[in-house]
């Protein structure tokens, strides 16, 4: 029950085997064409990317957008992650591309479910789409905001967490996403990384996992809760598009970054 599946298209069936732990990811090649891809990574040269904060996030990760947890204090999301949005839109327009990352991430979603949108918090609409290059990998981790924000994230309450992530950049070898048939426990706080946000390998040390190459132009569906990971780049770039997708408890989609 932990398997990849390829499908032409995200559908109802593919989000709904995921949030009920029958899938492990989807897979859509070519859901983006090699042209598009070129030209999207083309007009990020002149995007202004930042960096994860970097006293949490290491190896260094470059990023066009906001991501709520450089934005989190306390469980909170702080009043500054609404001016990076705003600021990150305005960029976005002058690049002179048709697509913004937040078109690119619901129009995956609209075929496959009646209700897709921006998450709401406190009646403002989310952030989506975070543009990510990942080329020397990332620390083993879980993504949760049912556990990382005090009260909730969105003013709907999220019951089901997915990730999303379409890649326009690949390198020739390397950049794999690894994940692992296992979610945190609380004896899992002993081998957290120092100042980090992830935790040493060992964590997952004898658990069923799934590695999977990157393909340009692919979309990519899985569940954050269960532990995952990037393995850098040999050569070249990696590069994405994405944002997380929650199910609420009135049976939408909430898309965020």
């Amino acid at each position: 029950m932990f398997v990849a599946v390829e499908a032409e298209s995200i559908t109802r069936a593919d989000v709904a085997g995921l949030v009920a732990g029958r899938l492990a990811a989807v897979r859509v090649p070519g859901m983006l064409s090699a042209a598009r891809c070129q030209a999207i990574t083309a007009a990020l040269a002149n995007a202004p990317m930042d960096r994860y904060d970097e006293s949490r996030v290491f190896p260094v990760v470059a990023k066009f957008g906001p991501a709520i947890n450089d934005h989190r204090s306390v469980g909170e999301l702080r009043e500054d992650y609404w001016d990076a949005a705003r600021a990150a839109e305005k960029s976005w327009s002058t690049l002179g591309l048709s697509d913004s990352p937040r078109d690119l991430c619901l129009a995956a979603f609209r075929d496959a479910w009646p209700d897709v949108a921006p998450g709401r918090r406190q009646r403002r609409e989310m952030h989506v789409g975070i543009v990510r290059e990942i080329n020397a990998g990332l620390q083993v981790h879980y993504d949760d905001a049912v556990r990382e924000y005090a009260g909730r994230l969105l003013d709907g309450e999220v019951v089901a967490q997915l990730a999303f992530n379409i890649y326009v950049r690949v390198p020739p070898a390397g950049g794999e996403t690894v994940l692992w048939r296992r979610r945190w426990q609380p004896d899992d706080e002993s081998r957290r990384i120092p100042g980090g946000y992830g935790f040493q390998e060992a964590v997952v040390a004898d658990t069923q996992s799934l590695t999977l190459r990157p393909m340009l132009g692919e979309g990519f569906l899985f569940d954050p809760r269960h532990y995952h990971t990037v393995r850098p780049a040999s050569d070249g770039r990696r590069i994405s598009i994405g944002c997380f997708v929650g199910l609420t408890d009135d049976g939408r989609l909430a898309l965020w970054s």
